[in-house]
């Protein structure tokens, strides 16, 4: 007799244990279904220059790893510099906004020139196409540097004229590539922004200073800091462009 109880009494037991099962199935599917509406509004609400943000906070809510697209973007720019000279010259700064690359003059312009030197001019094609295939809609700012050493011809009567047309001249070359010419500005500084001092206590020039001074910096920033929100797609023109290939 008391074996047949417990054989009666183990069914029981099993029973109890798939109903338990069955609910922890459900709990995973509400839990999962809850999530995923989570993540659906966050990305909904969130303003464009939120998302790395939003999508940082979400791989670490899932226990994954989250790579900003900076990081992404300045290995491929070491990877080009192997096979480009040019961007194996450039200098890359990752500051908590974006990806700064900076160019000394010399690379791309010749002495008192803003024209880009005609090798540059595929340097800023792979350049684009790069910066376009690893931050989506990427912003872009180009400041133009000069050293201390005053200019005055016809063209460019300050240093302000010149740093000016240095910048315009590289949004130029992003625009001719398929960049949106709305996700670009340009900006002069002169010699106001010096990364080094242009002269020593004695008021003598530091060349080798001088030269570093002058130069052209690229800073990419994620989108809704240049563009206004207008609605409008933005971005690079990657599919259809023949220039820019695949």
């Amino acid at each position: 007799m008391r074996s047949d109880k417990s054989r009666i009494h183990i069914p029981e037991e099993e029973s109890e244990e798939g109903e338990e099962i069955w609910l922890i199935s459900y709990s995973d599917m509400m839990t999962l279904l809850f999530g995923f509406f989570v993540l659906m509004y966050a990305f909904a609400s969130s303003k464009q220059g939120d998302a790395e943000k939003v999508k940082e906070g979400i791989a670490k809510s899932f226990g994954g790893a989250y790579i900003p697209p900076y990081d992404k973007l300045a290995d491929q720019l070491k990877q080009q510099g192997d096979k480009n000279p040019i961007l194996k010259s450039i200098d890359v700064e990752k500051p908590k906004d974006g990806l700064e690359i900076t160019f000394r003059s010399a690379l791309l312009f010749k002495s008192g020139s803003a024209e880009l030197m005609p090798k540059v001019k595929q340097t800023m094609k792979i350049l684009a196409r790069v910066i376009s295939r690893n931050v989506d809609n990427a912003e872009i700012f180009v400041g133009g540097h000069t050293d201390d050493a005053p200019i005055h011809t016809r063209r460019y009567p300050s240093n302000w004229e010149l740093s000016s047309a240095r910048a315009a001249a590289v949004v130029r070359e992003f625009i001719s590539q398929g960049y949106d010419a709305k996700m670009l500005v340009a900006m002069g500084y002169a010699e106001t922004r010096p990364e080094y001092p242009n002269r020593d206590q004695h008021g003598k020039p530091i060349k080798v200073n001088r030269v570093k001074n002058r130069r052209v910096v690229i800073k990419v920033v994620a989108p809704g800091v240049v563009k206004q929100a207008t609605g409008s797609s933005a971005g690079f023109k990657r599919k259809n462009d023949p220039k820019l290939g695949p």
